[in-house]
């Protein structure tokens, strides 16, 4: 199912609805009677229309030289809706493509007996993660719930009758919540930001070269240690010089413990986006701060004929770590560097890029969630940004991409494939079931 709206089309439907509740209104209301003023004073109520009316100022209440006029109604919406294609401004001013195009978008999720969102298997062929719910038996239905659902119209030179003019439209609510999730977004036109936050976990006894023969391109760089608990992949070279005894990296292996990064913005916006940005990962000093709590667990040391002669003990070797860490930091440094194609001086200044193909949920509670067009930038009342002419979604603080892994699946993800430059560095939890029973595609 394909759903391709246009302004004339929300019009109608706008039109339409106000038509039919007015109808509805009139014809069940009775003949109207006289009252005097105590029997106006027992009288409460609330209209089931609401309207009112913003002029914008640059700031919070939206783009200066707009007036705002919001008509909503009284009431909660709940929905459970699933489009196996949604795809909105195809084509048109903003040329091929779409503005916002997704596969198998869903509003709503079946729950387990808990409550919690069920997340379905992993998809084939993916990088998609099992989520905290993994399939399991149905218990009931979460909506994706609008409060006191709205149309808001937004007005250019609203005080000049021969110049006024409608340049936007944007449906939202004055609270949104619930969860939603996506197939695949293909492309995004709007704001959608959340956080990131990346947890790499301590390990024992790691080869900081690699094995063959799946982390091995060939045997030059294959560490001693073939027992080891994990492998960097990190390319062979010399630690340290001691005369006849040299130390390369492929005759030790190293402890180390955990680090992390929390609450790193993220954010995208624009027209037909496809990656979102995380910014301030500082990759050269995270490698540092690892290293700085190596210790090494087992090491030898080579004789100029190419054997290992003999087994450094802990003490020596520790004792030579001082010696050691400069050298270690600097080789991974250029390792991840060249894994992202830049120079190690740009590793704490490096952007790194995230396909929103890889986000498939997003839990939403906000007033600001919105679905608007416009025919040039216009920027809504609350809205941290302006939307771009055409289509657009507005998802205020809606995903949290977590990268949780050991350091050396981490170091491995960017020195030994082109998964992190490529926007591809961690998947996420699968998109959430949303069908009851055996649907096609939830």
């Amino acid at each position: 199912m394909v759903i391709q709206m246009f302004g004339n089309t929300i019009a109608n439907s706008l039109y339409t609805a106000f038509l039919v509740c007015g109808f509805l209104l009139s014809s069940s209301a009775s003949a109207m009677v006289a009252l005097d003023d105590k029997q106006l004073s027992n009288v409460t109520g609330q209209a089931l229309m609401q309207m009112n009316k913003i002029v914008g100022d640059d700031l919070d209440n939206g783009t200066q030289g707009m007036t705002f006029y919001t008509a909503g109604l009284d009431a909660l919406l709940d929905l459970n809706l699933n489009i196996e294609k949604l795809q909105l401004g195809c084509g048109g001013v903003n040329g091929p493509g779409c503005d916002l195009d997704i596969d198998n978008f869903s509003l709503g999720c079946v729950t387990n007996s808990s409550g919690n969102c069920i997340t379905l298997s992993p998809a084939p062929g993916t990088n998609q993660k099992v989520g905290a719910v993994n399939e399991g038996p149905q218990g009931g239905m979460k909506d994706f719930s609008i409060e006191r659902p709205f149309f808001q119209f937004a007005i250019k030179n609203d005080s000049t009758k021969t110049l006024r003019e409608v340049v936007g439209i944007r449906l939202g609510g004055e609270n949104v919540s619930g969860p939603l999730s996506f197939g695949s977004l293909n492309s995004f036109s709007g704001y959608l930001n959340g956080e990131a936050d990346v947890f790499l976990r301590g390990e024992t006894d790691v080869a900081a070269t690699c094995t063959s023969p799946d982390t091995c391109p060939g045997t030059g760089g294959r560490t001693r240690y073939s027992d080891a608990s994990a492998f960097l992949g990190l390319n062979d070279g010399n630690v340290l010089n001691l005369g006849i005894y040299r130390i390369f990296y492929r005759n030790l292996t190293i402890d180390y413990g955990g680090q992390s990064r929390e609450d790193i913005a993220a954010e995208v916006f624009g027209n037909r986006v496809t990656q979102v940005p995380i910014e301030g990962l500082a990759l050269a000093d995270l490698v540092d701060d690892i290293v700085d709590d190596v210790s090494i667990n087992r090491i030898c040391a080579l004789t100029i004929f190419g054997s290992c002669s003999f087994i450094i003990g802990d003490g020596l070797a520790n004792a030579l770590l001082p010696l050691l860490k400069g050298g270690v930091s600097d080789y991974i440094k250029g390792q991840l560097a060249d894994g992202l194609a830049i120079t190690p001086g740009e590793l704490n200044d490096y952007v790194l890029p995230y396909n929103l193909k890889n986000i498939h949920q997003l839990d939403v509670s906000t007033p600001l969630f919105g679905l608007s067009f416009q025919k040039e930038a216009v920027r809504y009342p609350g809205y941290k940004r302006a939307m771009a002419r055409g289509w657009s979604m507005y998802a205020p603080d809606a995903f949290n991409l977590i990268i949780d892994d050991k350091v050396s699946n981490f170091v491995q993800g960017i020195a030994g494939s082109t998964n992190a430059r490529d926007g591809n560095i961690v998947g996420l939890p699968a998109p959430y079931r949303n069908c009851w029973g055996s649907a096609r595609f939830c």
